[in-house]
């Protein structure tokens, strides 16, 4: 059964990655991952070392660097960083998606997507306004342009240079189309929206925890933008507050909300990132396949700290239902086995602050009242993890003889 259940999912995934928008997608994600891992492990170096709320700060009572030319010239390099990871990206999937269609000459699309992008996601005066990792905004618009120019180029059967006026009215159209969802891009955010519902006291029910169980790993896969209660920090919800209040003077005696996002989405669900992904960059260390051991070792120290971007692009995640699926499981099995040790009073829930940046599977240990019977749930958790992503990770990475 579980056998038959997985062929299906490889069976989808294999229809999946043979679209050429989506191999055109893969390709150019992959090509971003050299860029985007110096990008990571500077940030990881800003948020340890420099950054005002960094680990080691917090652990040894000091900055080790407190240098703010080094901070501004460090923060300056990561925002470029973002930037070229951002371009290459767009370029690459320009590139790929047209050739695949049999143009040539991709010179005026590429810089047109170019242009397109930069109006898109920069502010004036400003830096990046998006991270380098939200691919979902900037797939959709270069598909779009690339599909409108490929229908321009075969509708009118244009022969004259690829910079003639003819080409460069539909390279004005483009970019004027970036300018418009520039304006409704930044009158709202829907990580603020989200942010927001996840303030309510639904997100404190079962029925609550389960639903962003099952969405944060869809939204994560598809490129949105997860607020930082989603993906890092939930320390500012409601329930949490309450808890801590409710811990300062009665103790640990009838918290409010023992069931939150708190104790059980962020102590139990976030190895390494979105989905317990850890787990996943795990299994990698030990894959037959020397391209995506080097994928695992190079991702190993960013998942550590809950980091998972470059597994995103490097495997890539982006709509691979033999990622997905897995993802998912792990997402509702890991809510589910920590709900049941919390609501049986097995563990204290996860209450007290831990300093910021900590990797997240240090949580259970460190912020709950029983911190042994945690760390066994946690461990447990994660074995169970390994044991979801492994079935689907073995069809993903099938054996390569030469690389033995």
């Amino acid at each position: 059964m579980l056998n038959r259940f997985i062929n299906t999912v490889q069976n989808l995934d294999m229809v999946l990655c043979h679209r050429p928008f989506l191999q055109a997608i893969s390709v150019a994600m992959q090509q971003s991952v050299p860029i985007l891992a110096i990008d990571i492990y500077c940030r990881l170096f800003f948020k340890l070392v420099i950054s005002p709320d960094a680990l080691f700060a917090t652990i040894f009572n000091q900055h080790l660097i407190t240098s703010d030319i080094i901070s501004n010239r460090l923060m300056f390099i990561i925002q470029n960083l973002d930037i070229a990871v951002t371009m290459i990206f767009v370029i690459g999937l320009t590139y790929h998606y047209l050739t695949q269609k049999g143009i040539k000459n991709t010179t005026l699309p590429i810089v047109t997507n170019f242009i397109a992008t930069y109006m898109l996601l920069f502010a004036k005066n400003q830096s990046l306004t998006n991270t380098a990792i939200h691919y979902l905004l900037l797939t959709f618009f270069t598909l779009f342009s690339c599909y409108t120019y490929y229908w321009y180029y075969h509708r009118f059967k244009i022969t004259a240079s690829p910079f003639s006026l003819k080409y460069l009215l539909w390279s004005i159209i483009i970019i004027s189309t970036s300018l418009l969802l520039h304006v409704g891009l930044h009158l709202s955010s829907i990580t603020t929206i989200i942010s927001s519902l996840l303030s309510k006291s639904f997100f404190t029910t079962f029925s609550g925890l389960l639903l962003i169980s099952i969405l944060s790993p869809l939204l994560f896969i598809i490129g949105f933008s997860l607020p930082s209660e989603l993906s890092s920090n939930q320390m500012s919800l409601n329930a949490v507050i309450s808890n801590l209040d409710k811990l300062l003077t009665h103790g640990l005696t009838n918290l409010p909300f023992p069931e939150n996002l708190y104790s059980i989405y962020g102590a139990f669900t976030l190895f390494g990132g979105v989905g317990n992904t850890l787990t996943l960059n795990v299994l990698l260390l030990f894959a037959v396949s020397k391209k995506y051991k080097r994928l695992g070792l190079l991702s190993w120290l960013p998942s550590l700290f809950d980091n998972n971007y470059l597994l995103y692009a490097g495997l890539p995640m982006f709509l691979r239902p033999l990622i997905l699926v897995p993802m998912l499981l792990v997402n509702i099995t890991s809510m589910l086995i920590s709900y049941v040790a919390i609501a049986g009073h097995i563990v204290q829930p996860a209450v007290f602050i831990t300093p910021n940046n900590l990797p997240n599977i240090l949580l259970p240990t460190l912020a709950s009242a029983t911190p042994i019977r945690s760390t066994i749930l946690a461990v447990l958790i994660f074995s169970v993890s390994l044991l979801i992503y492994r079935p689907f990770l073995d069809r993903l990475m099938p054996e390569v003889t030469h690389e033995k």
